[in-house]
This record gives C-alpha cells, sequence and structure tokens, in this order.
C-alpha cells in the first residue's frame, strides 16, 4: 500500500508540472498575440490564462509548502483569480464573434447585454470567493490545499454560466466560418468539469487546459 501510495504521487506530481507546464506554454503564445496586435479581447485571454497557470501551481505546490499562513495565502489568490478572471472569458468569446463577423453579435444592444451579464456574473463570484470566503484545509489523492467552505453552497453559478455561453459562442462561430476549437473546447471543458469530482479532479484542470487551448486557437484565428 505504501509504495503504491508513492507511486500515485508521483504520477499526480508528474501531471501537475505538465499542466503548469502547458498553461505558461499557452500564456507565452498568448502574450505574442497580444504584442502582435493588442487587442482587449486577447489582454482577457491572457489574464485568465496567467491565473490558471498560478491555480494549477498552488495546487503542484500545496503538499511541499504545507498547511499555513502561506498556503493559505496562496490559495485565497486562486479564488480571486476565479471570482474575476472566469466570468471575462464571456467578453473574450463575445469579441470573437463580432471579429469574426456573426451577426448576432454586431448590434450595441447585444454587447451592453453581454456586458451587464458578465459583469453580475463577476459581482456574483467576488461575493462568493473573496468576501464570503472561509477556507478549509482539504486533501484529495494527495494534493494539498485550501477550499471555500463558505459563499454560495452548489455548483459555481459563474463558471458553469460562462462555459456554457462559451459553446454557444463557439456553435455560432462553427456555423459562420466552420472554425470548430472554440466550441470543441468549450464543450470538452464542460464534460471534464462534470467528471473532475472528488478523486478525479484532475480532469477538470485537464478541461481548462483543452479550452485554453481552442481559445489560443481562436485567438490567433480572428484577432491577431
Amino acid at each position: 500500500m505504501g509504495v503504491q501510495r508513492d507511486e500515485r504521487r508521483e504520477m499526480l506530481t508528474v501531471l501537475y508540472i505538465v499542466f503548469v507546464a502547458l498553461f505558461v506554454y499557452l500564456t507565452w503564445q498568448t502574450a505574442g498575440l497580444y504584442r502582435n496586435k493588442r487587442s482587449s479581447y486577447t489582454l482577457l485571454l491572457l489574464i485568465v490564462l496567467a491565473g490558471l497557470a498560478y491555480d494549477t501551481l498552488v495546487i503542484l505546490l500545496g503538499r511541499f509548502i504545507g498547511e499555513g499562513n502561506l498556503l493559505k495565502t496562496l490559495n485565497a489568490g486562486r479564488y480571486l483569480v476565479h471570482g474575476l478572471a472566469t466570468p471575462a472569458m464571456i467578453i473574450f468569446g463575445f469579441g470573437v464573434l463580432r471579429s469574426a463577423g456573426v451577426q448576432w453579435a454586431q448590434s450595441r444592444t447585444t454587447h451592453i447585454v453581454v456586458c451587464v451579464f458578465t459583469t453580475l456574473l463577476i459581482a456574483l463570484g467576488v461575493y462568493s470567493d473573496v468576501f464570503a470566503l472561509e477556507l478549509q484545509t482539504r486533501t484529495v489523492m494527495d494534493t494539498l490545499r485550501y477550499v471555500n467552505e463558505g459563499g454560495m453552497k452548489g455548483p459555481p453559478i459563474p463558471a458553469i454560466l460562462t462555459i456554457i455561453f462559451l459553446i454557444v459562442a463557439g456553435i455560432s462561430l462553427w456555423r459562420k466560418t466552420g472554425w470548430r476549437w472554440l466550441a470543441a473546447g468549450s464543450t470538452f471543458m464542460f464534460i471534464a468539469a462534470g467528471m473532475g469530482m472528488g478523486d478525479t479532479f484532475y480532469i477538470g484542470n485537464l478541461g481548462e487546459i483543452v479550452l485554453g487551448l481552442g481559445n489560443v486557437l481562436t485567438a490567433r484565428k480572428f484577432l491577431s
């Protein structure tokens, strides 16, 4: 049992090293796109990917840092990233649709509605993951992290609605241009989020990587 535990720990550590490396690579690629053309939509994607790289790094380092104020503070940063940055992906997806000429995304009214909707989701996320944050330690599959026991109970509504919007945006983009990556990445993320529970939590991080890849490729196609 001890040998199996050590092997599992090593495999999970290697897996998260790969995850961090992939997020850093996607962040670097997006930074290059932003340098070439300073689109505010690409900047939002850059911020989100950098935040996800940080999120994954904290998960990786948790058991090495150990329980205490340092790890608690680092995990508070994870929730700040999710509360502020995750709904911003709606603006990124909407910006791609506008750049691609998708008809329903061109009107000023739709733009206002999407911005207001995103702002409300950010406010909800900030309330749940910042103002109502109550961090408690949790060990899952030899990863040590702090989780939020405060805020809203149940599924993360802002994240779910963000993914649903990206799926709708991806399908619209597919129908208009034949580009499938945004729809594929968003759909994979939705499925992975449902599967990434308990001891299989790492599937959710894999979904974030696939979504990130789809977003970076989409940004390169339509925003650069």
